[in-house]
């Protein structure tokens, strides 16, 4: 069994209750979150709109997630955890992943950050495929937030009466 700590941050021009809300808005991610290897669509939300307990399935070409909402802190706070059987060719690996968003207004804009703690088991001889794993889960998680970046700051700005 081996356990890793990621970290992974970004500065979005746009107000935390924005990104909030999309993150939160867990079945229509498609309209901010094209589907990737790793990412197909997220299905089964229950209860919607989403909140502490919500669960859901993430899907993808590389295996289903079941999961749930595990923190649920409006607009600061939100996070998620799944499983995933991993099988690929060869490769047999139980997944389990921890997820959370941090917002935070800083200037005219909200500092994220997207922390994912996660383990995996896998027979001892396949291990030398964890870096491989490593590396999607990295450009996975840089893509996510990119993407959360572009769809936020691609809105038109409102201004605030002076």
């Amino acid at each position: 069994m081996s356990t890793s700590h990621l970290v992974f941050t970004t500065q979005i021009e746009g107000p935390p209750q924005t990104l909030f809300d999309l993150v939160a808005d867990m079945p229509n991610y498609g309209r901010w979150l094209p589907g990737s290897e790793a990412f197909g669509a997220t299905t089964q939300v229950t209860p919607y709109p989403v909140r502490l307990g919500t669960t859901y399935l993430d899907a993808g070409s590389l295996g289903q997630r079941p999961g749930s909402v595990t923190e649920y802190n409006p607009p600061s706070r939100i996070a998620f955890h799944h499983t995933m059987l991993l099988k690929k060719g060869p490769l047999t690996a139980n997944l389990d992943i921890h997820i959370r968003y941090a917002f935070q207004a800083a200037g005219s804009g909200t500092s994220v950050i997207r922390t994912l703690d996660f383990t995996i088991e896998m027979p001892f001889l396949l291990r030398i495929v964890k870096p491989i794993i490593l590396s999607g889960l990295r450009k996975e998680n840089i893509r996510i937030l990119a993407e959360l970046k572009r769809c936020v700051e691609a809105q038109p700005k409102t201004r605030t009466p002076a």
